[in-house]
């Protein structure tokens, strides 16, 4: 693991290991089952059909968004121009934004659901905080948020992951789910599950919240 420099552009190591990986980080669930879709399908238990959804970090759109899509509206971000077109290939009924997710925005009360996956810990800690403000405001009362993020404490690194330079940044469960409330959240469900990668084990926060209804 390497510290990072003052200049370090991490947006930029971000959008480059995830472009070279897309195709790679696919087959890593393939591999071993990962606990995504089961959390996808508590989700989906709760939505109306033809619910807006929105996916902060989406990838490839595979599978969670392939399966949304089956009876909602998805819109995907994601920064990786690679990840983005093989999401538009997989889900030809979705939209997809190539940006960051750490400054997109959207108006306001415009989903019914927003998810994010594995995404949280590709950007600065510093921007926790405002990314979950802005998601409270994005979701119309009563909507939900999904999240899944590494269950771990890194202030900022850049360490080897899948062959490439990738940024990583994260607070300890505890401290992030008391910043999902702090944003105005009710939280729903929430617990810490480790996932296969390749030959590692991978601990994950995993939290479903609600947006309350007035």
């Amino acid at each position: 693991m390497d510290e990072l420099s003052p200049n370090s552009d991490v947006k930029q190591v971000v959008a480059q290991g995830y472009d070279q990986v897309a195709k790679a980080y696919a087959e890593l669930e393939n591999e071993a089952p990962w606990p995504r879709m089961r959390w996808v399908k508590k989700l989906l238990q709760k939505l109306p059909s033809g619910s807006a959804v929105l996916d902060l970090g989406c990838g490839s759109g595979d599978p969670a968004d392939v399966e949304i899509a089956k009876a909602h509206a998805v819109t995907g971000v994601d920064i990786s121009q690679a990840q983005i077109a093989l999401a538009r290939q997989k889900v030809p009924s979705g939209r997809f934004l190539q940006a960051d997710v750490g400054s997109v925005t959207f108006p306001d009360a415009s989903f019914d659901a927003v998810i994010t996956f594995y995404t949280l810990e590709h950007l600065p800690r510093t921007e926790h905080g405002a990314i979950l403000q802005r998601i409270y405001h994005w979701l119309r009362h009563g909507g939900y948020f999904l999240l899944s993020t590494e269950a771990g404490e890194v202030e900022e690194i850049v360490s080897e992951w899948l062959g490439v330079p990738m940024y990583f940044s994260c607070f300890d469960p505890e401290t992030l789910k008391q910043m999902v409330q702090a944003a105005g959240f009710e939280i729903l469900e929430t617990a810490v599950e480790t996932q296969s990668e390749g030959d590692d084990k991978i601990p994950y926060l995993w939290l479903l919240a609600q947006k309350p209804e007035d």
